[in-house]
């Protein structure tokens, strides 16, 4: 089976970040393919987190450290690394009389952050937005939810979540802002960094957060699924602590395991990879202001169609767009192919990566991209506009 895409542009919001360093695919397939658990010939502790050669506990605390944060372990993708926090969170109230099990998370979260919540029985509350066309929130916004919250239960909110980029719009949400708050009404803290971290630079102490969450596989240049949770050294006692079940028959102890990320985490080609492109994306995020710069001048390039406009934040914070295209909207109802016309079209002049039967809005990235690609990506747009520059 051979992959009919490996040699075009890839253009997916999500993919952009997980773009693979060509020198780590070399190295993954010319010494780590031979067998799915290849990171533990050597596991002395029996939890991969712990591994020394290759040496992977090293490398979550150079994790930690590039995050700003004190302890870090890898988990089955990101959407683990939040259920471990809200795990964490639910037995807050019954540590400390002054939480209650309400959480309040943004208006724009991944439907992974509220599921984490739901299976732990916490209770969501969010702040709103301004709707169209640039769907923000403010800081403000959060501080009155915890009042309004305080005022309900007599109690604090046992967490405030905010999406450091969310996945609808690419907006860049005032996190530091949003940091002060909690810090200020005591309230425990997590960012959600599933597409920011490894790809713009962050500092968990600059921010004020107790946790970050990261997906390695959007945004670390990694494969999946892989995910990291990073803490500070209060909140890794209770994130990270390990397992103290004895069953009754056998009263057998998993001393080293950490209930809350399933006792020991992914390991294999994915962690692999993850430790491979490390470099790379230590590198890449030095270069942000570079990459926001094209990504806001193919933006100026895209606008220039009539009836396509950014929505969200303009100019833009983040490499996830999303247009609203009315005019490949009105080419597609007279298009053999319907809706799918720009997908495919697409594709058919090397370009692949939008949602398939989608022309009303699209979502894309040309984040990593070169000014050669990017400008080929452009021109195919305009084509299947049926549009030129100098009209």
């Amino acid at each position: 089976m051979e992959n009919p895409y490996k040699d075009m542009i890839t253009i997916n919001a999500l993919m952009r970040g997980g773009i693979i360093p060509e020198n780590v695919r070399q190295e993954l397939c010319s010494g780590w393919m031979g067998v799915g658990y290849i990171n533990c010939y050597d596991c002395l502790e029996g939890r991969s987190s712990l591994i020394s050669k290759p040496p992977v506990k090293s490398f979550l605390e150079e994790m930690a450290a590039f995050f700003g944060g004190d302890a870090a372990e890898h988990t089955f993708g990101c959407r683990a690394a939040q259920y471990a926090v809200m795990r964490t969170i639910a037995d807050l109230p019954e540590k400390t009389m002054d939480y209650c099990n309400t959480i309040i998370i943004d208006p724009h979260s991944h439907y992974t952050t509220n599921i984490a919540a739901e299976m732990n029985h916490l209770i969501v509350t969010e702040p709103s937005h301004t709707g169209y066309p640039e769907y923000l929130y403010y800081p403000e916004a959060f501080e009155e939810k915890i009042k309004e919250v305080k005022k309900k239960t007599k109690l604090l909110p046992s967490l405030v979540v905010v999406t450091h980029v969310d996945p609808y719009y690419g907006n860049l949400a005032p996190v530091r802002e949003i940091g002060e708050i909690c810090e200020k009404y005591e309230v425990p803290y997590m960012v959600n960094a599933a597409y920011t971290g490894g790809i713009m630079p962050i500092n968990m102490k600059a921010i004020k957060c107790d946790f970050l969450t990261v997906s390695a596989h959007k945004s670390m240049a990694s494969l999946a699924p892989l995910g990291f949770l990073i803490t500070n050294y209060k909140w890794a006692k209770e994130a990270f602590a390990i397992s103290r079940a004895r069953p009754s028959w056998t009263g057998r102890i998993f001393g080293k395991k950490i209930p809350n990320i399933f006792g020991c985490s992914i390991g294999g080609l994915p962690l692999i990879s993850g430790m491979l492109s490390l470099p790379h994306v230590k590198k890449r995020v030095e270069n942000w202001d570079e990459e926001i710069k094209k990504i806001n001048a193919f933006v100026e390039d895209m606008e220039k169609i009539p009836d396509v406009m950014l929505l969200g934040q303009n100019p833009h914070r983040h490499h996830l767009l999303h247009f609203e295209t009315p005019r490949f909207w009105e080419i597609s109802k007279t298009h053999r192919k319907k809706g799918f016309f720009l997908a495919a079209g697409m594709v058919e002049r090397g370009v692949v990566g939008l949602h398939r039967g989608m022309s009303k809005h699209i979502k894309i990235s040309v984040y990593g991209l070169t000014d050669e690609e990017i400008a080929r990506v452009r021109d195919t747009f305009y084509e299947l506009a049926e549009f030129k520059p100098q009209d």
